[in-house]
């Protein structure tokens, strides 16, 4: 078994697969491939473009229980063999800065425009009610309490005084893993999405979806909590492409 395919497989071990926690589960394909949950609206030649697999090896892998490339439906787990995943797709791009006004003159009806303008308000934490170019919203509205890094691979987003409050699938897609983790994640649930990214929420206060089960984005799949390895009520979120560990904050609105 090659070890790229058991990290492609368990996103949430994929940012340190040198430590690996007792009581943790990990999904081993019984051989070198991508585990794939068919969602509404996929083709096996949509999932085979994205993933650089031949559709004929799906169809062809026994276990898959296919008859023909016309047979998947909503659902499926299905084994792609030898498939590779999609790279991480490119970051949304930032706006360009807005010209500099020109100069003003030393008197006359523009001077006033030449005095400074008040600093603007602070802007409010964004709500988790439209969603990016990149198709995620925000999970649940707070501050950031820790942003991403080369040792965090996620946001945390701050839950004091919100304990218990609904945590929102940032995209729809299917359930891959609701679990419990003793020491990291506690209480958390992994999404995996139809362009194959995934997305993870940890330290649920509880879990209110399962393994296997459709979720529409918006839709609330636990509570926000403190459990596993947490100082304090929050929610820690991450976003993975292609197996990578990304900066969510590239990726929300």
């Amino acid at each position: 078994m090659d070890e790229n395919y058991i990290l492609w497989n368990n996103p949430e071990v994929s940012s340190d697969p040198d430590l690996l926690l007792l009581g943790e589960t990990l999904i081993i394909p019984s051989v070198n491939g991508i585990i794939y949950h068919i969602t509404l609206g996929d083709t096996l030649s949509d999932v085979s473009a994205v993933y650089n697999v031949d559709v004929q090896s799906i169809v062809g892998f026994g276990p898959n229980n296919l008859s023909s490339p016309d047979s998947v439906t909503e659902g499926m787990v299905l084994l792609l063999p030898g498939a590779v995943p999609p790279p991480p797709a490119p970051p949304p791009s930032a706006p360009e800065p807005a010209p500099l006004p020109g100069p003003v003159p030393a008197s006359g009806p523009l001077l006033a425009a030449a005095q400074p303008a008040p600093a603007p308000a602070p802007a409010p934490a964004p709500a988790p009610v439209s969603a990016s170019s990149s198709g995620y919203i925000w999970p649940f509205s707070a501050p950031i309490s820790q942003y991403f890094s080369a040792s965090h691979h996620g946001i945390d987003i701050d839950g004091f005084g919100q304990y218990g409050h609904p945590i929102l699938a940032a995209a729809s897609g299917v359930v891959v893993l609701a679990s419990w983790q003793d020491y990291g994640y506690g209480n958390y649930v992994i999404i995996q999405h139809a362009d194959g990214s995934q997305t993870l929420y940890a330290h649920l206060s509880d879990i209110w979806v399962t393994q296997g089960q459709a979720v529409a984005q918006g839709e609330a799949i636990g509570a926000l909590g403190s459990t596993g390895y947490s100082t304090g009520p929050h929610l820690h979120f991450e976003i993975h492409i292609g197996g990578v560990a990304v900066d969510p904050l590239q990726y929300l609105p």
